[in-house]
């Protein structure tokens, strides 16, 4: 399972978040040979440290804001490929602080570019944006990859710039370099591991082994649920493309699941009640300041008919993966890289046996 990978030296941006540290354990696990940066991690516990990334890994804290150290250690490491995740990924924290989010997730990715554009050593970019840099004013629509970009809000307008720029940079300095690149759009992400702050499933965990109150806003939304390991596959699938030379001109893809049914907030929370068996004392945000969509899905066509991605676990099985990782490293049956690596080999035999209807 991504052969293509052993060896290989990747470098992760945003190593030390939540998706970096599951795509870390994955190609280490794969046998690539890993190194990143990050900032620190803001949450405790979080699942870089818990997980003994930290120990065991090639990294480097450093802010990708800053130019000058982001030169020394990209150049240090020399990676052949690079997954960029570094970013300010939080929708609430983009209100509260909208020039840092357009800094991070714009300027940084100019910082890593110009990096990039200057190296002799990179050959392959996979650039994380994500499912909100499109315009969403058409309701009930799934989002195909050539709709328009747009944001309505600092966060999703800072990642429809990271697009414009991405493909600009590629145009411009990496195809006349032969370095390949595309951009990834994945669903609302959820897995163990992840206490990020003001996103619902750390903050149903939290509710759930804190005996503290749940709040949550816009029980009605609808999102793209899908497990950490189904986006990480689309970036696995992607940067094989690349490395085997079968892409030369930018791309973007989307991934999210083909649900026959629409997942909203509230169902979410309802089977993870199930799930975890607690009652929570739930209160509705009722705050009227963010902006956030009511119906969000991502058209996948592409990458099913290119890439022979596809969703291999329904949304109830991701929520009961996903319940089953926190309820089993609060009762400390396993440690963090464990269940992760457990999780991660269970996933690569549902990508070589099984195909899973979704619901």
């Amino acid at each position: 399972m991504f052969e293509v990978y052993r060896n290989k030296k990747a470098l992760i941006t945003g190593i030390t978040g939540f998706k970096g540290s599951w795509l870390a354990m994955w190609l280490n696990h794969i046998g690539a040979l890993v190194s990143g940066f990050g900032l620190e991690p803001d949450t405790k516990p979080n699942l870089f440290q818990e997980s003994g990334l930290n120990k065991n890994i090639h990294f480097s804290i450093i802010d990708i804001r800053d130019p000058d150290k982001l030169i020394q250690k990209v150049n240090d490491y020399k990676p052949e490929i690079i997954f960029h995740l570094a970013s300010q990924p939080l929708v609430t924290v983009s209100y509260e602080n909208p020039s840092d989010t357009i800094a991070t997730n714009v300027m940084g990715l100019v910082n890593l570019c110009e990096v990039i554009k200057n190296s002799d050593f990179v050959r392959n970019v996979i650039i994380v944006t994500s499912d909100k840099c499109y315009l969403n004013e058409k309701g009930k629509f799934r989002f195909k990859e050539e709709d328009a970009l747009g944001g309505l809000d600092p966060y999703s307008a800072s990642k429809s710039c990271a697009e414009i720029i991405a493909k600009s940079y590629a145009n411009s300095f990496f195809i006349k370099k032969g370095i390949s690149s595309a951009s990834v759009r994945a669903g609302n992400i959820i897995g163990g591991g992840d206490w990020s702050k003001d996103r619902l499933v750390p903050d149903i965990v939290r509710a759930s082994f804190e005996d503290i109150p749940l709040i949550i806003r816009n029980p009605n939304h609808v999102r793209p649920w899908q497990h950490v390991l189904e986006a990480l596959a689309g970036y696995l699938k992607t940067g094989e493309k690349l490395i085997l030379n079968e892409s030369a001109d930018f791309t973007s893809w989307n991934f999210g699941p083909d649900s026959k049914r629409d997942f909203k907030v509230s169902d979410i929370l309802d089977l993870f009640v199930i799930n975890f068996n607690k009652k929570l004392d739930v209160e509705i945000s009722q705050s009227e300041m963010i902006h956030e969509a009511e119906y969000l899905q991502l058209d996948s066509q592409k990458a099913k008919q290119l890439l022979k991605w596809e969703n291999k676990w329904d949304t109830k099985k991701v929520l009961e993966k996903t319940s089953e990782w926190y309820k089993e490293f609060y009762t400390g049956t396993q440690n963090a890289h464990e269940l992760c690596l457990k999780q991660i080999i269970e996933y690569e035999n549902s990508l070589e046996n099984l195909t899973i209807n979704n619901i």
